[in-house]
């Protein structure tokens, strides 16, 4: 089954934000910013050289919920920032339109606040193609990513049953978060051509099966 079919025949189809939606550009300097507010004081040696921004986030949250807060807080004016420039994928917009329009329901899965990728989906006119966003909801770093997997979060969230659920995955990463959830999945390996007649199935790969 080809990778068109496979999401059209699904009920619900959860893609990935960074990859299949936009090309993101790289968070460069992200836990630099974020640490500029917490150094008073000193940092352990694994937060003062860590290029993670969850290990940033995480020792946040261990001075107190404030300073948590407010460095999230941050994080997410951070997070504008990035998605701001960030480029639309060619095609994704007709491509999600046809599978609503064949009675599929489309979840975005992503690492980053949930509301900032909501605000690129309503000013890229993709929000009336989404039904639900799940990403990041507050600086509590028992939800921040990797733990738990968002495609894990996201099928228990709306209680869908995984048979029901195919996946598009921008990472190799993506694709073994899916399988790990029982989900088929595909992967889009190449960007679309930046052509008015440019599908954005076609650069998806054949599915993977759990």
């Amino acid at each position: 089954m080809g990778a068109e079919k496979l999401l059209a025949e699904r009920d619900h189809v959860l893609v990935s934000f960074d990859g299949p939606i936009v090309g993101l550009p790289a968070a460069q300097g992200f836990a630099d910013r974020l640490r500029v507010l917490i150094e008073d004081g000193g940092l352990p040696r694994e937060v003062a050289r860590t290029d993670d921004l969850y290990v940033v986030l995480a020792h946040a949250a261990t001075i107190g919920p404030a300073t948590a807060r407010a460095v999230y807080a941050h994080l997410c004016r951070m997070e504008h920032e990035l998605v701001a420039v960030a480029r639309l994928v060619p095609g994704v917009r007709e491509a999600l339109a046809a599978l609503v329009a064949a009675g599929t329901q489309i979840t975005v899965v992503t690492a980053l606040d949930a509301e900032v990728v909501r605000a690129f989906l309503v000013l890229h006119g993709l929000a009336e193609h989404v039904r639900h966003v799940v990403g990041r909801a507050g600086p509590d770093p028992a939800v921040l990513p990797p733990a738990p997997d968002l495609i894990t979060l996201a099928v228990r969230e709306r209680a869908f049953p995984a048979g029901s659920c195919g996946f598009v995955g921008g990472t190799r990463a993506d694709l073994t978060a899916a399988r790990a959830a029982g989900i088929e999945a595909v992967h889009l390996h190449r960007a679309p051509p930046q052509t008015p007649e440019a599908s954005w199935f076609d650069a998806l790969s054949a599915p993977t099966k759990s």
